[in-house]
């Protein structure tokens, strides 16, 4: 059989994409697995299967399984499962009869999932409509804020996003990429948003036309620099917008190293308006 060069140096590439990923899932599974060792026989293994992470293989899920009459946790595929009905729903937004069919499949397909949450997926009816649309970045990016900030110890002083620069958005949208793109690779894939989706925010009805909004040269991949145009500079238009349309004084586009006098006044009215004059004064420093 004649195959072109090409095609064999193809078939070589992949071999070795494969064999790569593999190897350094295997590598993280042995890892983790280790990381567990101290705790056998003194934990019991059921709450140290809640503790392991499976990456591989891919798809598996832990289990509680003896190895030399003893009892461990394990990552494994299941190969039968119960005819118990437990629905459940992956975060790619699949509704699964119970979780040990949701990883068999996972399995047999080589994909690595998870599970979102217990029930059958969530998916609102209503409709996104072009005003939610426009406000949904501000609400995604003030979430990503909220997140960020988890675990941090409590600053009182903490600006809330209104009072966040530019740079310092930018900076945010950047960091939260960063945690979505699992494989580095400098793109976000629609699986990795649809995890985002189904995971964390299942019954929000803009995700989905926003994210493709974000894919601006349509090829189902979002891009850093698309990611942060999407979010930051449509969360800013937003924001002036909700500004005009309140009859305050206009904003202006400003440069993100020196905020215009005019940008300062309307931003002073905005908070005056909704906070304390303490808050306005605060908030105006925290921009500049």
């Amino acid at each position: 059989m004649n195959l072109s060069l090409p095609f064999v140096f193809f078939l070589f590439l992949s071999l070795h994409t494969c064999t790569t990923t593999g190897g350094r899932a295997q590598r993280k599974q042995r890892q983790a697995e280790e990381s567990l060792i101290p705790y056998i026989g003194r934990v019991e293994p059921e709450k140290l299967c809640e503790l392991l992470k499976c990456h591989s293989p891919a798809g598996s899920w832990c289990q509680v399984v003896r190895e030399n009459g003893v009892r461990v946790p394990k990552c494994v595929c299941p190969q039968s499962c119960p005819r118990q009905r437990a629905p459940v729903c992956s975060v790619l937004g699949k509704t699964y009869g119970n979780e040990c069919l949701l990883h068999k499949e996972a399995c047999r397909k080589r994909r690595r999932t998870a599970l979102a949450h217990t029930g059958p997926c969530l998916v609102s009816r209503a409709k996104c409509t072009e005003e939610e649309l426009g406000q949904f970045p501000y609400r995604l990016l003030d979430w990503f804020l909220l997140l960020s900030r988890m675990g941090q110890s409590y600053v009182p002083t903490a600006p809330p996003q209104r009072c966040l620069s530019h740079t310092q958005r930018t900076l945010l949208a950047q960091q939260r990429f960063t945690m979505l793109d699992k494989n580095n690779d400098g793109k976000l894939s629609r699986m990795d948003l649809r995890k985002l989706r189904f995971k964390r925010m299942p019954l929000e009805h803009c995700a989905i036309p926003f994210f493709q909004s974000c894919d601006s040269d349509r090829n189902r991949k979002v891009t850093l620099q698309e990611w942060t145009t999407c979010l930051v500079d449509h969360t800013e238009a937003w924001f002036y917008h909700f500004i005009d349309e309140n009859g305050l004084p206009q904003a202006v586009s400003y440069n993100q190293r020196q905020p215009s006098l005019t940008f300062k006044m309307a931003m002073k009215s905005f908070l005056h308006f909704f906070y304390f004059e303490e808050l306005a004064e605060e908030c105006i420093t925290t921009v500049i």
